[in-house]
């Protein structure tokens, strides 16, 4: 099979820090610091999902005894529970997307691991009181390498989808699901004409699935698709356009929006909208990092979440901010494009988010990979 997967180089230096206020107070807090080792996971790059009670569910790619990953509850007073501890081998390794609970069937977490397996192309897992292994990809014309978490539909099914980066027919990437009956497989490929390789989860809007690739369309730079229909929705172009899409759509307002890690004018990424039909492909923003004595954010890997109190969109990038170079959590503004930097990160206080962030009541809470 042909593999055209590169992970990502983590540092070993692994904290990760969840913002709270940010959005309206400019407060920032870090919550827990990983450590890593047989007692904690390391390397978070998925983001958080809520556990009640003030906890979070968070998946890692790093820590445990086996240093390929973890499952654990991160409580509101900023110690953890672990859950489970990924081995490697038939069991999977580096939950790389963020957790989800499962409300329409079981209530269990449900997740994904890049890697592990049977056949070594990741897996979907459970924890309900105690972890299960759902499915185990078997590698083209299965599914492999699930980068991105599951989300839940609610129409016209309750199903949760995913992606994974390779597998399918031409090994460009297939849409995953687990039904409303715990069944868990594999469906519709992706192509290079249809887009290719999806780091982004699934999007659900007016009961069609919708993603962005990273490579595939007219110019094999990514585009924006709806997956098991109408294919490339808008082909990204590069230049002042963006290119290589890596986070999850928001769908707001019957609009899609999202983030290319690349593109713009000084191709450190940008934040766009489209319609559901492909029609009005707007750039709201072009990064500008942290060049000529900007303090912009640059190479943005998540998508955007919605602020409900003030109906700005929040997203993080990788790099920018200040001489650091850290990253950022930013706001947009989706009707006028108006950006701004609300969190810069220097280091000590966390470093390169790349999951989406989630946000209850005006606070903003999300991991950061490193620092």
């Amino acid at each position: 099979m042909r593999i055209r997967f590169v992970r990502i180089a983590l540092l070993p230096a692994l904290a990760v820090a969840l913002s709270a206020g940010i959005a309206q107070a400019g407060k920032f807090t870090v919550l827990h610091s990983f450590a890593g080792g047989s007692g904690d996971g390391a390397n978070p790059l998925g983001g958080v999902a809520p556990a009640g009670g003030g906890s979070f569910y968070v998946a890692t790619d790093g820590g445990g005894s086996a240093g390929l990953g973890t499952l654990v509850v991160l409580r509101k007073d900023g110690t953890t529970q672990m859950l489970h501890v990924f081995t490697g081998g038939s069991d999977g390794q580096n939950a790389d997307g963020a957790p989800v609970v499962y409300s329409a069937f079981d209530k269990g977490v449900y997740g994904t691991t890049q890697f592990g397996g049977s056949s070594g192309c990741g897996t979907i897992y459970k924890y309900a009181g105690a972890y299960q292994q759902v499915i185990a990809f078997k590698c083209g014309p299965d599914a492999a390498f699930p980068f991105a978490g599951l989300v839940q539909s609610k129409s016209p099914s309750t199903d949760l989808y995913g992606v994974s980066y390779n597998g399918g027919a031409s090994d460009d990437g297939r849409v995953i699901y687990v039904d409303s009956h715990g069944n868990a497989g594999s469906s519709c490929d992706f192509s290079a004409a249809s887009g290719s390789h999806p780091f982004a989860g699934i999007t659900v809007a007016n009961g069609n699935l919708y993603t962005a690739t990273t490579a595939g369309g007219a110019n094999n730079l990514g585009a924006v698709v709806e997956a098991c229909g109408r294919g490339v929705l808008h082909s990204f172009a590069a230049g002042s356009d963006g290119a290589t899409p890596y986070g999850t759509l928001l769908y707001y307002n019957n609009v899609l929006y999202g983030t290319t890690a690349n593109g713009g004018a000084p191709n450190l990424g940008t934040v766009f909208r489209v319609n559901l039909d492909g029609s009005n492909y707007t750039v709201l923003h072009t990064f500008q990092g942290i060049c000529c004595g900007n303090s912009d954010g640059s190479f943005p890997r998540s998508g955007l979440t919605l602020n409900k109190t003030n109906g700005l969109l929040y997203g993080t990038t990788i790099n920018g901010g200040n001489s650091s170079d850290n990253g950022t959590v930013f706001s947009i503004d989706p009707n006028t494009g108006a950006e701004k930097v609300v969190h810069a990160f220097s280091g000590s206080d966390g470093a390169h988010p790349y999951g989406n962030l989630y946000i209850k009541k005006g606070k903003v809470y999300g991991t950061a990979v490193s620092g």
